[in-house]
């Protein structure tokens, strides 16, 4: 399984690559990119698009980086907040079954207690 994987990730990589080489070819013109403060001149299309789309990618791997961390984040408070939400259940039960038992224990010794007198 691990090599077929490896091996459709080669195929997918050249396939990749003779698309970008026939992109370069294709569009071989010069142009001039004038951004706000800076101007680039001669640059060629396939370079500025090759730049393109590695700045996206770029931007995306951020991206989900901080979504991850975030979500690790919520994952990691809600954990947190859930265990203390089942200690304090488990304190509810363990009382409620101390005052039952106290109860009862309670009752015995005042039916005994009650049963002493009448003698």
């Amino acid at each position: 399984m691990k090599l077929a994987r490896k091996l459709t990730l080669i195929m997918l990589i050249a396939v990749i690559a003779v698309m970008i080489s026939y992109f370069a070819k294709a569009n071989d013109r010069y142009v001039t990119i004038d951004l706000v403060f800076i101007t680039i001149e001669n640059i060629q299309i396939w370079l500025l698009s090759l730049f393109c789309f590695l700045a996206g990618i770029i931007f995306s791997i951020v991206l989900v980086a901080v979504d991850i961390i975030m979500v690790n984040y919520r994952e990691r408070k809600l954990r947190k907040e859930n265990k203390n939400l089942r200690d304090e259940i488990s304190r509810i039960r363990n009382s409620k079954l101390a005052e039952i038992d106290n109860g009862s224990n309670s009752a015995a010794n005042n039916y005994d207690s009650d049963a002493g007198d009448s003698l």
